[in-house]
């Protein structure tokens, strides 16, 4: 797959970030929280280049979960955390994520996108 997924809960931010991203030329699958993302991922065929998510969501697992999960399956996969939340980071802090604080603007997402999921 090609996509990059985007988890967020707050409706404005993730139409926001899926604009941007799909404005610079990516393919983006959005989700509203970490579960309906996770079954995505656990079944899809192939990864996804880039997951961005936040930390604090509604759902059975979190976003800290979501990373953890992913990595298992998918070590290779690059990692964006978007949040304000920080005091989860240790939970994570071993894995090869990057961190996206909130609020963050265009051109930082942007860029860090480009470091980890260049376009063809």
């Amino acid at each position: 797959m090609d996509s990059i997924i985007v988890v967020e809960d707050e409706q404005l931010i993730l139409e926001l970030v899926v604009d941007v991203l799909e404005m610079y030329g990516y393919k983006v699958r959005p989700f509203h929280d970490a579960d309906e993302a996770w079954c995505f991922i656990r079944d899809c065929n192939y990864p996804p280049r880039l997951l961005i998510t936040d930390l604090n969501m509604p759902g059975k697992i979190d976003g800290v979960e979501l990373i953890r999960r992913v990595l298992d399956v998918q070590p290779q996969m690059p990692v964006i955390v978007a949040s304000g939340f920080h005091s989860a980071s240790e939970d994570i802090a071993d894995q090869s994520v990057f961190w996206l604080p909130k609020p963050f603007n265009i051109d930082q997402l942007h860029s860090i996108c480009i470091k980890l999921a260049p376009l063809h």
